[in-house]
């Protein structure tokens, strides 16, 4: 699997030095040796604060949403788009655009 040169470091130290801790003190410590620590099942955890962690390890969060984005949109249609990430047709039909990719074939079969 291709990843960014900084996660593929990031895994190999996690796979190299495993941790044992439980659950609820990996939840409740902001000093985790983690890359991403979890959370109790019933508190998800905030997709901003996700991705300032990541952005602190040095991992670009936006551009990686939009190169997904952009591909997601090359790959299927838009509302098809729309209905796995649940965004508005509309939105992920402007990505489509952005992305120069007519899907008018599809439509027209």
């Amino acid at each position: 699997m291709l990843l960014p040169p900084r996660l593929g470091h990031f895994i190999k130290d996690q796979i190299a030095q495993p941790r044992t801790t439980t659950r609820v003190s990996r939840a409740l410590d902001e000093a985790s040796p983690y890359l991403l620590p979890g959370n109790f099942p019933h508190r998800p955890r905030n997709p901003r604060r996700v991705g300032n962690l990541l952005n602190r390890h040095g991992l670009p969060v936006l551009s990686a949403r939009n190169t997904a984005m952009i591909e997601a949109v090359t790959t299927l249609p838009p509302i098809v788009i729309a209905d796995l990430f649940g965004l508005h047709p509309s939105t992920a039909e402007a990505w489509a655009k952005y992305a120069n990719n007519s899907w008018t074939h599809y439509l027209a079969a």
